[in-house]
């Protein structure tokens, strides 16, 4: 998988970098877009943890899963600049790969 990065993270405080890998890592694991959204919500109402969605907004629209952070931990306003913007085909294609190699 080939993610582009569109912007920096910028480094609001101790923890917004660290927010950023999860959602990474959230990305990257997915088996499906679907998988995506009820990861990032899971992972965002567990209350052990600071909120994903305090230090980013993202968006499912179109075709596309778009990431912009906040500039501010729960802050209204995000940065103007886009930090990724993923289509969703590029995790079919994830999907594709790993039943292609499961069958062979």
């Amino acid at each position: 998988m080939e993610i582009n990065f569109k912007g920096p993270v910028m480094p609001i405080d101790p923890y917004s970098q660290l927010a950023f890998v999860e959602i990474l890592n959230i990305i990257l694991t997915a088996g499906h877009i679907v998988d995506v959204n009820r990861f990032l919500i899971r992972r965002n109402v567990n209350p052990r943890f600071g909120s994903l969605s305090g230090y980013f907004r993202w968006s499912f629209a179109e075709d596309r899963f778009i990431l912009w952070q906040r500039t501010d931990y729960n802050s209204t306003m995000c940065f103007s600049h886009r930090i990724l913007d993923l289509p969703f085909g590029v995790l079919a294609a994830k999907d594709n790969g790993k039943e292609t190699e499961f069958l062979n």
